[in-house]
């Protein structure tokens, strides 16, 4: 349900109301919702919410087809009261009663803006959204009142599922009165117990010029650019790897794909035709008020024992991925999407049909597959014209807008991304591609015809231990008996090797020994050339050894 409520936020980012009228105001999360999107634009917003509340009967429940328990209207009141105490801008009235009554003999009701004194009429209202009593008349009722609002939402537009069941709409349902209105179906659907889809439509003078001038947006800047890179990156970053990423961008890629960059901070990149930076305080509001619930957590930043940082759990550092992609996908006009990190290197011009074989035709979404791991989600692909692309992106963003992530295993964006590719292949029969395939074909093509006597064979732990162990007695060995200092950098079985050695580790012990990366282990030796001490520098982060 919380994908179909996503969409009046969006239609609020675009129509940006002062004033909002919801018949249907339940338990007041939804008012909560629109009234903080309205916010972000406007300096302040009215509220006018109307239902049944405690006075609804069961009779009037079966008339209504209403199947939700119903919600104390002081209830509600102290809900919106505590939004307002936070929200200086946000004033509310709740109406309690019929709609069809109710309605009618509030429609003239006004709200002064603060700002400019103008008055604002209920009847007139920026936004009026439509979810009450389900019946045909109930709803033909509300509409005819609230019609000379500038936009307006309905739910329960239905339509068969893939059985061809579907709820009767000569009884429920906004079908019959959109038949002669000009109107928008919202895509994003939630199945139904009894069978059939449920939607949105969205009408209004004010919402259907808003959409075309978005369309005509759309239409004019889908003629330049048909693919669209998007990534993202610090100030450090920037300077690390953004930099040299942009540079061979613009060398490597066709000049037919734009990239598209999101910034917490002001850089020094030009923008062009091409090259699209964009500032997440700007226009992405949702990272900001993420990071700021979540900035003091020490858990949503990685550190769930309060001592050592997991990446698993790093919730605020891979938001940025995720607010990035998801924003970008809801909002550039373009045929195929693809993450991409910015530390990538390039080493040869992409081509178009490279960038086809990678997100072959008849797949949703793409991605770097490892077997018994999560996918590697440095590289990520998607065909936003997918009917299931916008009902996607909206739930992977509402999982962090909603702080469903603390739900899950695990926190990072390779983990989530995999969950939800799942859950929609599943639901949805939606495709993913593994692009590992490509590199396994190629591999299988090349290499089937050589002999298994002409494949060389592969170095072993056995072969490491003897190769270290001879290298140190012939190159290390006497130095350090002369009191020489010697520093040693070498791969994680190189030094398991040498630590069985110096240690004298049996096998079933050296199994038991972790290497830590980055992390310096200091040996010392007396005279005559034994282990007198050793420990890590970051003792917090290792192990300690076997031996001590």
């Amino acid at each position: 349900m919380f994908l179909r409520y996503q969409q009046v936020s969006r239609i609020i980012e675009l129509v940006k109301p002062k004033t909002i009228v919801e018949v249907g105001t339940w338990n007041g999360d939804h008012a909560l919702i629109m009234a903080k999107t309205a916010l972000r634009h406007q300096t302040a917003v009215h509220y006018w919410g109307f239902d049944l509340f405690e006075g609804a009967s069961e009779s009037i429940d079966i008339q209504e087809f209403n199947f939700r328990s119903h919600t104390k209207l002081e209830e509600v009141k102290e809900k919106l009261e505590k939004f307002q105490r936070s929200n200086k801008g946000f004033t509310f009235n709740l109406i309690k009663g019929n709609t069809r009554q109710t309605i009618r003999a509030n429609i003239n009701a006004s709200w002064p803006d603060p700002k400019t004194q103008k008055e604002h009429i209920l009847g007139e209202a920026d936004l009026s959204y439509i979810d009450g009593g389900h019946s045909i008349e109930t709803i033909q009722s509300d509409y005819n009142q609230l019609k000379n609002s500038k936009t307006i939402v309905l739910d329960d537009y239905y339509t068969p599922d893939e059985n061809g069941n579907c709820p009767t709409t000569k009884k429920v349902g906004c079908n019959q009165l959109l038949t002669n209105i000009d109107h928008f179906i919202l895509p994003a659907c939630d199945r139904l117990n009894s069978g059939g889809v449920i939607q949105m439509a969205a009408t209004g003078k004010n919402f259907m010029r808003k959409l075309s001038l978005e369309h005509k947006k759309i239409e004019k800047s889908s003629q330049k650019f048909t693919r669209t890179v998007v990534t993202s990156f610090s100030p450090l970053g920037y300077y690390s790897y953004g930099k040299r990423f942009i540079e061979q961008f613009a060398r490597f890629w066709p000049k037919k794909v734009k990239l598209i960059i999101y910034l917490e901070a002001p850089l020094p990149i030009k923008t062009t035709e091409q090259i699209e930076p964009r500032m997440f305080s700007k226009i992405c509001p949702e990272i900001i008020e993420f990071k700021a619930r979540h900035m003091n957590n020490a858990k949503a930043n990685g550190f769930v024992d309060g001592k050592t940082k997991n990446y698993r759990y790093d919730a605020v550092k891979f938001c940025h991925k995720v607010y990035a992609l998801t924003h970008c996908a809801l909002s550039t006009p373009s045929e195929k999407l693809y993450w991409i990190d910015a530390d990538t290197i390039f080493f040869k011009p992409i081509t178009n049909a490279f960038l086809n074989q990678i997100l072959p035709k008849g797949y949703y979404t793409s991605y770097l597959g490892r077997r018994d791991k999560h996918s590697e989600t440095g590289f990520m692909g998607f065909d936003l014209q997918h009917n299931s692309n916008i009902e996607f992106m909206e739930f992977w963003k509402n999982i962090y807008d909603q702080d469903m992530i603390f739900d899950l295993p695990e926190w990072h964006d390779c983990f989530v991304y995999d969950e939800l590719r799942k859950y929609f292949e599943a639901k949805c029969a939606v495709k993913s591609f593994d692009i590992r395939k490509i590199a396994e074909e190629r591999a299988t093509k090349r290499f089937k015809s050589l002999k298994k006597e002409d494949i060389p064979d592969t170095e072993s732990l056995k072969d490491t231990y003897e190769r270290v162990v001879k290298y140190y007695k012939e190159n290390i060995e006497d130095k350090i008996k002369k009191n020489n200092n010697i520093l040693i950098s070498a791969h994680g079985n190189s030094i398991r090797s040498l630590c069985k050695f110096l240690f004298k580790l049996d096998e079933k012990q050296i199994t038991k020994l972790e290497i830590p990366t980055g992390n310096p282990m200091m040996i010392a030796f007396d005279k005559n050339g034994k282990i007198s001490n050793c420990l890590y520098l970051d003792k917090e982060r290792a192990q300690d050894l076997i031996v001590f």
